[in-house]
């Protein structure tokens, strides 16, 4: 019974030596996590400090500049005109047949003479319709109008000397569609950070507002809804003119080179964002998406019987294949 009792003892003098070191390394864990709490904390007070005193200095300095002249950079595309004369400078050979008719008047350069069979009345030796030969002779620099028509065979080559000047606005060709929707991607955030307060003094102007129930509006873009009271211009200017002096604006295009609109828009970006805008809302409206106005415009193009190599992109691997299967296609 000794023995037994003092092997009890033992165990239970184990049982409680590994509870008091269980209880110590949990009052250690419980104290390292109650320091290492506050020390997260603390950084993260400190950081929150350092983002308040620097938040309006990455605003203005790094998110506005990056967001909206990444947005500034798409409008830019999309409104600019490439103007560029070609210069043509070539030899080229003329091989063809020209169907010349016309009533002309040709001058002789010299004297022609003509003998011709006549009938003529003599009334003094009374004689009348006598068979007689006439010579005459056809004067230098007399005119005569002739009728031309005979083909007029042209063998030659020919310098070309031609200044051909194009005048192309972007938004009215292909590449406006992709210049969009990078445009869309960043439209609403660069109006946003636009109307976002730029300094302290503007947070808390703001901040009233909302407290007053001012109405408030970040998407504007009149300088109407937001602190920051100048409108949001996308792009100021180019460096250099576009069409300046052409005088072929009014000349017509020819109608089998009109190009069809299609129906098809831009996804655009953040569909939160991007359904605010005024000129993408109806989009938006009863519930619908691009993407679904888009797969109806699809269906309509199908209706039509416009293939859609015509206005899925697929145009440049058409024209390859056609110029792969020509003999010569450089000439």
């Amino acid at each position: 019974m000794r023995i037994l009792r003092g092997i009890l003892r033992a165990i239970w003098g184990i049982i409680r030596f590994i509870g008091r070191l269980l209880l110590a390394f949990f009052k250690l864990l419980w104290s390292f996590m109650v320091i290492f709490s506050f020390v997260v904390n603390v950084i993260l007070v400190a950081v929150l400090l350092i983002l308040g005193v620097f938040i309006f200095e990455i605003k203005n300095n790094v998110a506005q500049p990056l967001i909206g002249g990444l947005h500034s950079t798409a409008v830019g595309l999309h409104d600019a005109t490439i103007d560029w004369t070609i210069p043509v400078r070539d030899n080229i050979p003329v091989n063809l047949d020209i169907q010349l008719d016309t009533v002309t008047t040709v001058k002789l350069v010299q004297p022609v003479p003509l003998q011709v069979n006549a009938r003529i009345d003599l009334p003094g030796i009374n004689a009348y319709n006598v068979n007689a030969v006439v010579n005459l002779e056809l004067p230098t620099g007399l005119e005569l109008p002739v009728q031309l028509n005979v083909p007029v065979p042209v063998r030659e080559r020919l310098d070309v000397a031609l200044d051909v000047r194009a005048v192309i606005p972007l938004s009215q060709t292909q590449l406006a569609d992709p210049i969009d929707n990078l445009g869309l991607l960043f439209e609403p955030l660069a109006i946003a950070l636009h109307n976002l307060p730029s300094s302290f003094d503007q947070a808390v102007r703001m901040a009233g507002m909302v407290f007053r129930g001012e109405p408030l509006n970040l998407f504007a873009t009149d300088g109407t809804g937001g602190i920051n009271p100048e409108p949001y211009l996308a792009w100021q200017g180019y460096s250099r003119t576009a069409g300046l002096n052409y005088t072929l604006f009014n000349q017509p295009v020819p109608p089998q080179n009109q190009p069809l609109a299609t129906g098809i828009v831009p996804l655009g970006g953040i569909p939160l964002l991007d359904a605010v805008l005024p000129a993408r809302e109806a989009l938006y409206q009863d519930g619908g998406t691009p993407a679904q106005r888009n797969a109806l415009a699809v269906q309509m193009l199908a209706a039509q019987g416009i293939p859609p190599l015509y206005y899925n992109g697929d145009m440049a691997d058409f024209y390859r294949q056609i110029q792969a299967q020509l003999v010569n296609p450089s000439r």
